[in-house]
């Protein structure tokens, strides 16, 4: 008991089970969903606080911070054998240790349970049995992820015409990469078109890779639409591992159409720049706005080059 109890078993052991747990999901499954970023992280700190409890006389937030250890030792774990990158998990941090708390709460009521009965070993192993089965269901009950649009403009003192001809084909974009472009985030560079019309392919060139898009709207000097059918890897990951490519940076974030309006609003021209997407990581309430920010900043470094250009500053 006082060895299961202790700080390191307390730690170690979870971590090691959510470590096996993450593989099956990911590599077994190929599922990023509910049981991996909410079941799992509850699982570890559960079982985290339950161990730590076997003492009754220890405190909710001694058995939190125990679990919050077990997590960070998983993430860890995650980080070295090539499961995920720093930075995915850094973004999973926030909702794990959210979920500690309510997982160090079953903890330690499982604690209680087990003491009181000749049956509290099987706790552990029941956790250790459920999840399988829960990822399992996850995987097979998964459906399509919803379309997403974010959209945002800027206001340019320049012509419509002028403003056309920028958004069609830009120059390079020299400024650096700055905010979350310094962590691995993809940034666009430049755009390049082969033709005009319908019809024509439009290249946009990210620090990843380049977007094929095949124009569907022609109507200058007010519209510019095309559809995806290529995108790069939306990042890439911070590892220690050389040409790391996690299995989510594929066909995970997926750009399916875009757009940009242009209309005249006096002496200024309003630009608008619209990304359809979808998301397969869920849950979508946690995942979608960070996803959607990401495509916000893309549009923001896009649009503040043109205006630059336009206006000639």
């Amino acid at each position: 008991m006082k060895v299961l109890s202790s700080a390191w078993c307390a730690i170690i052991l979870p971590a090691l089970v959510g470590l096996g747990w993450s593989g099956l999901a990911v590599h077994g499954l190929g599922v990023y969903g509910w049981s991996l970023f909410v079941v799992l992280p509850l699982f570890v700190s559960t079982g985290a606080s339950l161990l730590w409890s076997l003492q009754a006389s220890r405190l909710f937030w001694s058995a939190y911070g125990i679990a919050c250890a077990s997590l960070l030792l998983l993430g860890v774990m995650l980080l070295f054998i090539a499961i995920d990158g720093f930075i995915c998990l850094v973004m999973t941090l926030p909702i794990s240790v959210v979920l500690g708390i309510p997982g160090t709460f079953l903890g330690r009521y499982l604690a209680r349970l087990g003491s009181s009965s000749r049956g509290g070993a099987a706790w552990p192993c029941l956790l250790i049995a459920l999840f399988p089965p829960i990822a399992a269901f996850d995987a097979s009950t998964q459906s399509s992820p919803p379309m997403r649009v974010v959209t945002t403009s800027v206001s340019i003192r320049a012509p419509a015409e002028r403003v056309w001809q920028i958004v069609i084909a830009f120059p390079t974009i020299t400024k650096p990469a700055d905010g979350i472009f310094r962590f691995g985030f993809a940034y666009p560079l430049s755009a390049d078109i082969a033709g005009s019309g319908v019809g024509a392919i439009r290249h946009c060139t990210f620090s990843t890779g380049s977007f094929v898009e095949p124009i569907t709207d022609w109507e200058p000097p007010r519209l510019l639409a095309f559809d995806v059918t290529s995108c790069p890897e939306p990042m890439q990951e911070f590892s220690p591992y050389r040409d790391f490519h996690a299995r989510h940076l594929k066909n995970y974030m997926v750009s399916h159409h875009g757009e940009f309006r242009i209309q005249q609003d006096g002496a200024s021209t309003i630009l608008q720049g619209t990304t359809w997407y979808t998301h397969s990581i869920s849950p979508q309430w946690y995942w979608g706005p960070i996803s959607d920010y990401i495509i916000h900043r893309i549009h923001e470094r896009v649009l503040t080059h043109i205006r630059s250009i336009a206006e000639g500053t």
